[in-house]
């Protein structure tokens, strides 16, 4: 079963002390993508990320119609302001390696990704050993395992390598960035929690 996530954008369009107003950016649309949650708010964070916004619950002073949008079962509520989303260093690596190890087919073009996940099936295992540890952070950055026209490597990833594998979430990041260029990038805030 995996986690999904809810909640808003809201704005302060009067700024500092005036209240926060949710806008009409729907997070209906993003996908169920953890390396996503994990670097902004620690939530499955397989790739190791240093989160930007883990665990600060509801923020004190969210406005009455995102309280609104929360249901019982969800959790993990934290939140993050434009500014702080526009610190991020997109080509740092993550302080350690994905804890999924990444899945190659070897084209003539070169290695193609195809995914990455806690377990793999026969194919690695009849490479790596019946009793391989799955996790890729067992291994040093780099270890790989080659069969026939499939590689397995162990890596770290880039914020960027979110973003490039995420549009809805580069969608919602443009938008913010817009409305901070507007009201101001502390007066922009994505507000969230997970149910599951």
């Amino acid at each position: 079963m995996g986690t999904d996530i809810a909640g808003g954008v809201e704005v302060r369009p009067y700024g500092p002390g005036s209240p926060w107003l949710l806008t009409d950016l729907s997070l209906e649309d993003l996908p169920r993508h953890y390396d996503a949650f994990g670097l902004l708010f620690g939530v499955r964070n397989h790739a190791g990320f240093e989160p930007v916004a883990p665990g600060r619950g509801l923020p004190e002073d969210a406005g009455p119609d995102l309280l609104a949008l929360r249901y019982d079962g969800t959790h993990d509520h934290t939140w993050v302001t434009w500014t702080e989303l526009a610190r991020i260093d997109w080509n740092a690596l993550a302080p350690r390696v994905d804890d999924r190890i990444h899945e190659y087919e070897l084209t003539s073009e070169g290695p193609r990704f195809i995914g990455k996940a806690g377990h793999h099936g026969h194919a690695w295992r009849a490479v790596a050993g019946e009793h391989a540890d799955p996790r890729g952070s067992s291994y040093p950055e780099g270890t790989q395992w080659r069969a026939d026209d499939r590689m397995w490597r162990v890596e770290r990833l880039r914020p960027a390598d979110v973003l490039r594998v995420d549009p809805q979430l580069r969608a919602l990041f443009d938008t913010m960035r817009d409305l901070a260029e507007r009201h101001g990038g502390d007066n922009v805030r994505l507000v969230v929690w997970f149910d599951s």
